[in-house]
C-alpha cells in the first residue's frame, strides 16, 4: 500500500462523516492522483488505519482521498468518532437541572396546540420554540419554520434532510440562495431523494471545488446525484 497520511479528527464530527460516508478532504496532502495510500486516522480515544486513493489533487491545497475500507472499518470509524451514539456535550453540574428545567418547560407548554396555533407560533417563534415545534408536530410546521425570518442554517438542514419533505418546500430552500451558501444545508439537500436533477445540478455547481470532488465517492448521496457530479467534473475537465 504506499505511502501514510495522518488525519487528526480533533473532534471534527462534520469531518468525521465525511469519512464515514467514503471520502475525506485532506489539507497539504501531496500525493499523486490515483495514488493509493494508508489514512492513519486519529481522535482522543485512538487511532485506525484505513485503506485510501487520492481521487483528487490540488498542489496548493491538498488531495481529497476515497476511502476503499470495509463496513466494519466504517463502524470502527464511527466509533473512534463517537458518531455512534452522537454525544452532546454535557452541561455544567450547576446549570443541568436549570437547562432541563427550560427544555421541559417549552415542552409542555407547546404540547396540544392545534394546527393554527402550531403555524402562527413556527412563524414567529424564538428559537427554543422552534426546535420543539418541529420536533412535535414535523411536517405540520415544516413550511412556517421555513418562512421564520430568523430561522437558523442548522434548523434548515435539519428540514432539508427529511426523505418526506414536499418537493415544493425542497424548491423554497433550493430557491434561497443565502441557505445554500450554508454548507450543512447543501449537503442535507444532496442526500435527499426528493432533490429534483436540476436541484442537484444548481447545489453541486455550488460546491467548492474540492467538495464536488468528493461528492461522487459520498455513500450518503443517492447514486443520481454522484453521477452529476461525474458529469459536472468532466465538463470542468
Amino acid at each position: 500500500m504506499g505511502q501514510r497520511v495522518v488525519l487528526e479528527l480533533a473532534g471534527d464530527h462534520q469531518l468525521a462523516r465525511d469519512l464515514v460516508a467514503g471520502g475525506v478532504f485532506v489539507p497539504g496532502c501531496t500525493l499523486a492522483l490515483n495514488e493509493d495510500c494508508e489514512l492513519v486516522v486519529r481522535a482522543t480515544s485512538g487511532e485506525l488505519v484505513v485503506a485510501a486513493r487520492v481521487v483528487w489533487h490540488d498542489a496548493e491545497r491538498g488531495a481529497g482521498l476515497q476511502l476503499l475500507c470495509s463496513a466494519t472499518d466504517k463502524q470502527r470509524l464511527e466509533e473512534l468518532a463517537g458518531l455512534s451514539s452522537e454525544p452532546e456535550p454535557e452541561p455544567e453540574p450547576e446549570e443541568s437541572d436549570e437547562v432541563r428545567k427550560i427544555a421541559l418547560n417549552v415542552h409542555e407548554r407547546l404540547r396540544g396546540l392545534n394546527l393554527a396555533q402550531q403555524i402562527k407560533l413556527a412563524h414567529t417563534g424564538e428559537t427554543s420554540e422552534r426546535i420543539v415545534l418541529e420536533r412535535l408536530y414535523g411536517k405540520n410546521v415544516w413550511e412556517a419554520l421555513l418562512r421564520n425570518p430568523r430561522v437558523t442554517g442548522p434548523e434548515v438542514a435539519r428540514i432539508a434532510r427529511m426523505g418526506s419533505l414536499p418537493r415544493p418546500l425542497v424548491e423554497v430552500i433550493v430557491g434561497n440562495g443565502a441557505w445554500l451558501q450554508v454548507p450543512e444545508v447543501r449537503r442535507a439537500l444532496l442526500s435527499n431523494p426528493r432533490l429534483a436533477p436540476d436541484q442537484a445540478q444548481r447545489v453541486l455547481r455550488l460546491l467548492p471545488k474540492h467538495e464536488l470532488k468528493l461528492a461522487p465517492a459520498q455513500t450518503a448521496y443517492p447514486h443520481a446525484v454522484r453521477e452529476a457530479a461525474r458529469r459536472i467534473l468532466r465538463e470542468n475537465g
